[in-house]
């Protein structure tokens, strides 16, 4: 009998603790090319605070691991977003770019949206579902 309470016990606590994992957002960050530096990580809600690194719903800096990165969101679950991610490769905390804003580390927009001019947030905006997981893939 002490068992099954035990295992009852620890059942509903794995339970618990999964589903406020899941409950979060994630942005899985595929094809990171090396171990160099940072991954930026911007969340925005709206057109008027796009891009307005200070105006970001959520900004995670994290690590990099080559290929993959998982960046647990904790501040935003569901909604319209747009996601803006770069690799800050030399660890300056800026994305380098070159002529016409062109990046020279890699980066990637949410809704695979890769702009031919300034990034506006409509055509990066996508729905955040709660408990999916969204994942970008970065160009370099």
């Amino acid at each position: 009998m002490k068992n099954t309470f035990i295992q009852k016990t620890v059942f509903l606590l794995v339970l618990f603790f999964s589903s406020v994992v899941l409950s979060h957002g994630t942005v899985i960050i595929t094809n990171v090319e090396h171990n160099k530096g940072y991954i930026d990580v911007k969340i925005y809600d709206s057109k008027d605070s796009f891009l307005k690194e200070d105006q970001a719903v959520e900004a995670v800096r994290k690590k990099v691991n080559k290929g993959e990165v998982v960046v647990p969101l904790s501040k935003i679950h569901d909604g319209q977003i747009a996601i803006v991610v770069y690799h800050d490769e030399d660890s300056n905390g800026e994305l380098k770019t070159g002529l016409f804003w062109r990046p020279k580390e890699g980066f990637a927009f949410s809704n695979n949206y890769n702009p031919k001019g300034p990034p506006k947030f409509k055509k990066a905006a996508i729905m955040l579902e709660h408990g999916v997981p969204v994942e970008i893939e970065l160009n370099y």
